[in-house]
């Protein structure tokens, strides 16, 4: 006797089991790809506006886009990998990801320390290596500036300050 094998259990060939998963997910994947293209508009436009309509700063409109575009990337990978394979990819990623990006981090946090506390803000005067230059606006990862005597437009990491100190011209 050979136990518990029956003569008509169905056997799934790998390429077959493949297609077969392929087949059933497709349907997640044109979803995902119709919500970033509808999403994804709207998004940099509700960035735009809260910018440029509700005359917020333009680290306010960026942090409006970075947040909404990562909840929408979370969610979507959310229902497409299942919920605890996101969390464990996540969980996985997350040390790579915040070493790899550790520069920009810094610079984010720079630049929320100078937005928050107001100490560099629009049309303050900042000298860099003697030369000056007039603060157009603070943003999550730059800084946007003017130069006084030419014109010209530079744009400055926040992070730069890190390793410098800032002069600041009094009003």
């Amino acid at each position: 006797m050979m136990g518990n094998m029956s003569i008509n259990s169905p056997i799934e060939l790998p390429f077959t089991f493949a297609l077969n998963n392929i087949w059933n997910s497709i349907d997640d994947f044109f979803m995902c790809i119709g919500v970033v293209i509808i999403t994804v508009p709207i998004v940099i436009s509700v960035a735009s506006l809260t910018q440029h309509y509700f005359r917020y700063s333009l680290w306010t409109g960026q942090m409006v886009m970075f947040v909404s575009i990562a909840s929408i990337f979370l969610y979507l990978l959310g229902h497409v990998a299942g919920e605890t394979t996101t969390i464990s990819m996540l969980q996985g990623f997350a040390l790579g990801i915040g070493y790899a990006l550790q520069p920009y981090i810094v610079s984010l946090l720079s630049g929320t320390t100078f937005f928050s506390t107001g100490m560099l803000a629009a049309d303050d005067i900042i000298i860099i290596d003697d030369t000056e230059y007039t603060i157009v606006s603070n943003g999550i990862l730059f800084i946007e500036a003017k130069h006084n005597s030419q014109d010209l437009k530079i744009y400055i990491p926040n992070n730069f300050f890190n390793n410098t100190y800032i002069k600041k011209v009094d009003k």
